[in-house]
Parts: structure tokens; C-alpha cells; sequence
């Protein structure tokens, strides 16, 4: 008879074995390196091990889902929301149904808590449409085929000097730290924050191997083109993140060859407060704050 699974917060102690386990499961196994220790540092410390929820049967992970809890400052006023991510069951254990009680036992616990939605990206959106989480992706990916050439000199930036930049910008946000800049993307192995010559914008931009990937342009849009042709000496191919209508898209979109399809990943899920609903499709959260 197999025992019941028990869902219960991770102990700082278990952390170690449970990025073991996502490690194998989300980035050895697929030959990509770097831990998510180390990619998802905001999400997978010890200080927020009370916010990882696991399935066990005995002392053994069954199922294990990451919340990363975080204020979303709008225009209009601020939400307290919730983002999902690295939802893992052991290969024997798939088709139990562990990760659906993970699922509903995060929203009940966050809801419970005050928080107004929760938000992940997905590529299987009918498992989480079964549960209520509905689909509205505001996200746009381009693809680019770099010409290459030389770099125009764009300098490393400092955390504080993007944000203060960052924050100019009147649409929504999610407050960072220093650790938030720390973050770094799968399947990217090394993260870099750029300024223009100038210092009136900023890119902030992966690379694995001759590719690149974009996160985040911000500041002055008539200061990218230097940006832009550093990303593009870096890499053969260039892969682009960004909100649909941004200055950066609106900026992007000028340049020839890039090709364009919609993104198609975020899911959201309204608790205590519903009446955020009608506002998630509009909102876009960067991929430098997502788990």
C-alpha cells in the first residue's frame, strides 16, 4: 500500500537535496550547466524555504513546487501577488496527481495569506487551465540573425544605476535588489548588465555559446542602437524577450530581419482579490524576475 503524501513548507536543511533534485531534473539532465542555486538565487535560499512547498511519502520528495511571493507596483496602486515555478514530480510518481495538490494547496496557503494572484509560465497550459488558471501572455519573442561586427564599447552597469533607470519608466514593476540582479536565466550561462555610452540606457543580456539572449532593454530608446550592436558582436543568433508595444519593441521592431511570434507562456490565477482579473492580461513581468 503506498503511503499518503504529505504536504508540508521545506526545511532549510532539506534544500541541498531538493536542488539536487531540480538540478537533475531541469538542467543536467537537458546538458545544460549551473545550478538553480545559483540561477534563481531569490528563489531557492534558505530564508525562503518557507515558501517551497514538498509531497512526501515518508522522508522522501515526491513532488515539490517554488513560490517566490512579491509586490507588483501598477500605476493605479500595488497588488501583492505570487509567482510559480519549478512545479517537479519524481519520475514514479507522475500521474499520482501530486502535483495538482501542490498546486491547489499553494493557492489555498496564498490566498489564505492576502495575495491578490498568482502568475507562472507554462508550455503545458491545459494541466494548470483544469486547475483555473487562465492564459493571457502580453510577452513577445524575436528571433535575430547577427551580422556580427564590432562592439561600440558599452560599459558594465551597476545594479543601482539600472534600476534608477528602471524606475523611470511609468508602467508597472516589481522592486529588485541586488540579488535580483543576480538572477540568471536558463539556458544562459553568464548574465551581463550593460550601460550605453552615456549611461542614459541600459541591456541586460545573456550569453550561452555564440547566442544571445535579451531580457530587459530600458532608459532612453535613442541610446540602444550602441546596446544593440554589442549584443549582436557577442553572438550569431540573438533571442529577444520583451513586452508587445514597449519602447523597446516599438524600438526593436525597426530593424530589419527580426522575426516575431507571440509568446504564449503566462498563466494567472486571481485570489483575494478578483477583481485584479481583468488587468493580468495587460501586465508583463520580466524574465529577470521570474522563477
Amino acid at each position: 500500500m503506498v503511503a499518503p503524501a504529505q504536504i508540508r513548507r521545506c526545511l532549510p536543511a532539506e534544500l541541498p537535496a531538493l536542488v539536487g533534485l531540480l538540478d537533475e531534473e531541469f538542467i543536467f539532465s537537458k546538458g545544460r550547466s549551473v545550478s538553480l542555486a545559483r540561477r534563481l538565487p531569490t528563489a531557492l535560499n534558505a530564508d525562503n524555504c518557507p515558501n517551497l512547498l514538498l509531497a512526501c511519502r515518508g522522508e522522501a520528495v515526491a513532488a515539490s513546487i517554488a513560490v517566490k511571493r512579491f509586490d507588483w507596483i501598477t500605476p493605479e496602486r500595488s497588488w501583492r501577488g505570487a509567482m510559480l515555478g519549478m512545479v517537479y514530480t519524481r519520475p514514479a510518481e507522475r500521474g499520482t496527481g501530486l502535483a495538482s495538490q501542490l498546486l491547489r494547496a499553494a493557492a489555498q496557503s496564498l490566498r489564505a495569506d492576502g495575495i491578490a494572484f498568482a502568475v507562472l509560465w507554462t508550455a503545458q497550459p491545459g494541466f494548470y487551465r483544469r486547475l483555473g488558471w487562465t492564459g493571457a501572455d502580453c510577452g513577445i519573442f524575436g528571433t535575430f540573425a547577427s551580422p556580427g561586427g564590432a562592439a561600440s564599447g558599452c560599459t558594465p552597469a551597476e545594479a543601482g544605476t539600472i534600476d534608477r533607470l528602471r524606475l523611470r519608466s511609468a508602467g508597472a514593476y516589481l522592486p529588485r535588489d541586488r540579488t535580483s540582479y543576480q538572477t540568471l536565466p536558463v539556458p544562459a550561462e553568464q548574465l551581463l548588465l550593460r550601460a550605453s555610452p552615456g549611461g542614459a540606457a541600459y541591456a541586460i543580456y545573456g550569453l550561452q555559446a555564440d547566442r544571445a539572449y535579451v531580457y530587459e532593454f530600458g532608459g532612453e530608446p535613442t541610446a540602444y542602437a550602441a546596446l544593440w550592436q554589442d549584443i549582436c558582436a557577442a553572438a550569431s543568433t540573438v533571442y529577444i524577450n520583451e513586452c508587445r508595444g514597449s519602447p523597446a519593441h516599438q524600438w526593436l521592431a525597426s530593424i530589419r530581419g527580426i522575426s516575431w511570434r507571440e509568446q504564449a507562456l503566462a498563466m494567472w490565477l486571481p485570489l483575494a482579490e478578483p477583481a485584479c482579473a481583468p488587468h493580468c492580461p495587460g501586465w508583463y513581468i520580466p524574465f529577470l524576475d521570474r522563477i
